[in-house]
């Protein structure tokens, strides 16, 4: 029995944006997280300018994911098993290029997209009974992802996501929206509330929130009616891997 029956079917076309603005979200994003990298491994100390663009990459991302993740039911796991193998290929990079900078154990993003993919392809396959495994093995990795992948935060932002993106009820819509945006607002610099409101409201949380609405309204208006994709096919996972491998390799010289 699905406790939602029609989480992984897409909207109708035209509800979306187009899929050039889509690529051209990715793009924004991508260019957004070299930037937060690039400040993070190179800068110090790194410059909070830098930081708060940084802070729109990852729920961009998310968006990009999310807009596509049910697209068809019936290849989830096979998503979710290509996301697990980049997520582990990717993850010694990560670990060696990050090294000083997060714990041994922290994971990198990939896993984000392995874990809510394989949480709504359990779903699908298996019910409420897959939903409750894959809420397990959300608990299992929160605490990995919390270093540098935004933890239960994350997860919730990406499950959220998906269900919006669906054609699920309006209750479970609503639902989502909610969660989606306690995740959002909680996302960065709620830790550093009391020691520093003033820099955590305005270099980490309005950020978080506002520039990917900003982002994606721009890249709607410009592109809007375009429905050619610019981008390759998962481009994401090889760009994601390689400036890893590149940044890893400026740290040796």
């Amino acid at each position: 029995m699905q406790l939602f029956p029609n989480l992984c079917i897409r909207q109708k076309p035209g509800t979306l944006i187009s899929p050039a603005a889509i690529d051209a979200v990715k793009a924004t994003a991508f260019l957004a997280m070299l930037l937060d990298h690039f400040n993070t491994l190179f800068l110090s100390p790194p410059e909070l300018e830098l930081y708060a663009i940084g802070r729109m990459a990852f729920p961009l991302f998310i968006l990009t994911w999310a807009v596509n993740a049910c697209h068809r039911p019936e290849n989830l796991q096979k998503n979710a098993n290509r996301q697990w193998i980049w997520a582990f290929i990717t993850q010694p990079v990560f670990a060696l290029t990050f090294s000083g900078q997060h714990p041994w154990y922290a994971l990198n993003i990939l896993f984000v997209f392995a874990v809510v993919t394989q949480l709504l392809a359990l779903h699908h396959r298996y019910g409420r009974k897959g939903l409750a495994a894959g809420v397990v093995l959300c608990g299992i990795m929160t605490n990995p992802l919390s270093p540098a992948s935004y933890g239960l935060q994350g997860l919730v932002l990406a499950l959220s996501a998906a269900v919006w993106f669906s054609s699920s009820g309006t209750g479970a819509r609503r639902v989502a929206a909610v969660t989606g945006a306690v995740a959002l607002v909680t996302m960065n610099g709620i830790t550093h509330l009391t020691d520093s409101p003033g820099s955590a409201l305005l270099f980490a949380i309005l950020p978080t929130v506002i520039l990917p609405f900003v982002a994606i309204s721009c890249a709607g208006l410009i592109l809007r009616g375009h429905h050619s994709r610019f981008l390759p096919g998962r481009c994401f996972y090889y760009a994601y891997t390689g400036h890893l491998l590149f940044f890893l390799v400026l740290r040796s010289v």
